[in-house]
């Protein structure tokens, strides 16, 4: 039983890093999109994977 509770107990750690690394990713992908032109952005490809990130999480939500 306890080693249900420490296999638990990693994927909320591993869950918690996953959300702080990607509120953190969001912020400095806030702070560039400040500093270039929309058309900019939009030919990243960063901005494409993003995307999909997005859609992907949006499909276990």
């Amino acid at each position: 039983m306890s080693r249900n509770l420490n296999t638990v107990e990693i994927i909320d750690s591993q869950n918690a890093i996953i959300s702080i690394q990607a509120g953190v990713i969001n912020e400095l992908f806030q702070l560039l999109a400040q500093h270039i032109s929309p058309d900019e952005l939009d030919n990243l490809s960063c901005v494409a994977r993003i995307n999909q990130a997005a859609e992907t999480r949006a499909g276990i939500e």
